[in-house]
């Protein structure tokens, strides 16, 4: 038999088997898809810090700080910069493993968040940061970033909207 031959005796043999197999799978029965607890977790911690930090303020994007910053700042909730922001053990953790797992040092982060950050040090304001320093020079420079100024530092949303959030324009 030729080579030739055995070739197209396969793509006759695909092209009949195929679309019978496809069809048995379009009456087979649904299939639950299970969603790990991982992404559960996340989604969940994600849900409550939303909620439960833009209480008070907006709720800063994880990756402007490593994890051992966020473990600080989540353990020191009772004096949280001068407040009382103590939340129940369960939302505690969710949030602190939400925020450790979204870290500027963890997978989901960026070198450029951590730039200039030596393994020791832990900001507890993402105004401390090296790259908030870098990328907001020019509101250093002109004193607007002070707590009296325009445009205060801890008030991202007013220049980058109401959730304080980076858009293409910035």
């Amino acid at each position: 038999m030729s080579a030739r031959l055995v070739r197209f005796g396969l793509l006759a043999l695909l092209g009949v088997g195929m679309p019978a197999a496809c069809s048995l799978a379009e009456d087979g029965p649904e299939v639950a898809v299970a969603i790990p607890a991982a992404a559960t977790a996340a989604t969940s911690g994600e849900a409550t810090m939303a909620k439960e930090c833009s209480a008070c303020h907006i709720a800063y994007d994880p990756r402007f700080l490593p994890s051992r910053s966020w473990v600080a700042l989540m353990a020191r909730l009772p004096s949280h910069f001068g407040e009382d922001a103590s939340l129940d053990p369960s939302s505690t953790m969710a949030i602190k493993g939400y925020l450790t797992a979204h870290a500027a040092d963890s997978r989901y982060g960026s070198s450029e968040m951590l730039r200039g950050l030596a393994s020791t040090d832990v900001p507890l304001r993402i105004t401390d940061a090296p790259w908030w320093r870098r990328r907001h020079r020019f509101l250093v420079a002109r004193g607007e970033a002070s707590s009296g100024g325009i445009r205060a530092a801890a008030k991202c949303q007013t220049c980058h909207g109401a959730n304080g959030r980076m858009t293409d324009d910035d």
